[in-house]
């Protein structure tokens, strides 16, 4: 049985929530959860949401001997007190803390994968410590070069070249190596994961209408394109550029993409968002080791009411459960 370990995000914010919703009430998973974060404060966010959760320490035990009528739990000391819908730069180092033991968990291979609730990055920056996002320093705690952020639900997948980088700095980002290392990243992981031989990567331009042949912006001609047509030669299925305003259409009919890569992080996700929100887990591709992600953020306004859907973060167990087989 693959055993997943559940890093649980902000705890002012709806992880707690939906980890106990997830976790704490589906008795029949074909997966073991096990939740990195403070047993006390889960405990009384699930009095709290009123659920009758029982909660019990994870210390190694096998798999195999964990009942299935508990939520799980690692353990992790928190210095203050934290109120739901009230973050604190206060628990900035516990989320750091979980998220980083649990990344070293699943590389000495104690955990067969490792899912991710959400954080809040302005809060831990805010605290002194540096953190550009989940999928970056994922790259940096495993030395992995180049990692590709991908969201995916049964109606689409979209890949980004770029991920958390301003939009006026996207253009000096995009270039032959960059693309290169995704577009192969992209096309042997789906190739791995989707089971299929020779996946159709459609990649969008940049500038609007794919830069018109040069007269709205250069990129396309000058690196995007060429850059594909050695792909190409290689036998790697790509397309594009394409323009992203009627790009995605093309779900519709036939000739689908089984991916799509867009330069930029407002170029792609909102349009998965709106297909599929809730339904979405974000995949890091190209790490060692399977990590997946819920599609949304802390939600402060709802956490401790009861109203958060766990449906993200058991799509999100499932794939990471799926990629581990």
């Amino acid at each position: 049985m693959t055993k997943i370990v559940v890093s649980s995000g902000d705890p002012a914010g709806i992880g707690p929530d939906v980890c106990i919703k997830a976790f704490g009430k589906n008795k029949n998973l074909d997966y073991k959860p096990i939740v990195f974060g403070n047993i006390d404060l889960f405990k009384a966010r699930a009095e709290l949401l009123k659920c009758d959760v029982k909660i019990k320490e994870y210390k190694g035990q096998e798999v195999e001997k964990l009942a299935s009528e508990y939520l799980w739990m690692l353990d992790k000391e928190i210095d203050d007190y934290i109120e739901p819908g009230k973050p604190s730069t206060s628990s900035a180092k516990y989320i750091i803390e979980i998220f980083e033991d649990s990344v070293e968990k699943v590389i000495s291979k104690e955990f067969d994968a490792i899912v991710t609730c959400p954080i809040n990055k302005e809060l831990i920056n805010k605290a002194g410590i540096p953190f550009t996002g989940h999928t970056e320093e994922l790259a940096r705690l495993s030395n992995t070069k180049r990692v590709v952020m991908m969201l995916a639900n049964e109606r689409i997948k979209i890949a980004l070249a770029t991920t958390h980088v301003p939009l006026n700095d996207v253009a000096s980002y995009i270039s032959e190596e960059l693309l290169t290392e995704v577009i192969t990243i992209l096309h042997e992981s789906v190739k791995k994961y989707l089971v299929k031989e020779n996946p159709m990567i459609k990649v969008l331009g940049l500038n609007p209408h794919a830069g018109d042949g040069g007269f709205i912006g250069d990129e396309e001609e000058n690196i995007i394109r060429p850059t594909l047509n050695v792909l190409k030669r290689k036998g790697i299925n790509v397309v594009g550029p394409l323009s992203a305003d009627t790009a995605f259409l093309e779900t519709e009919k036939g000739d689908k993409a089984d991916v799509f890569l867009a330069m930029f992080h407002d170029q792609g996700l909102p349009v998965i968002k709106t297909m599929g929100f809730g339904e979405t887990v974000n995949v890091t591709l190209g790490l060692p080791f399977i990590r997946t992600s819920v599609d949304h953020g802390t939600a402060y306004d709802i956490s401790g009411t009861g109203k958060a859907d766990e449906s993200s973060l058991l799509a999100a167990a499932e794939m990471a459960s799926f990629m581990s087989l």
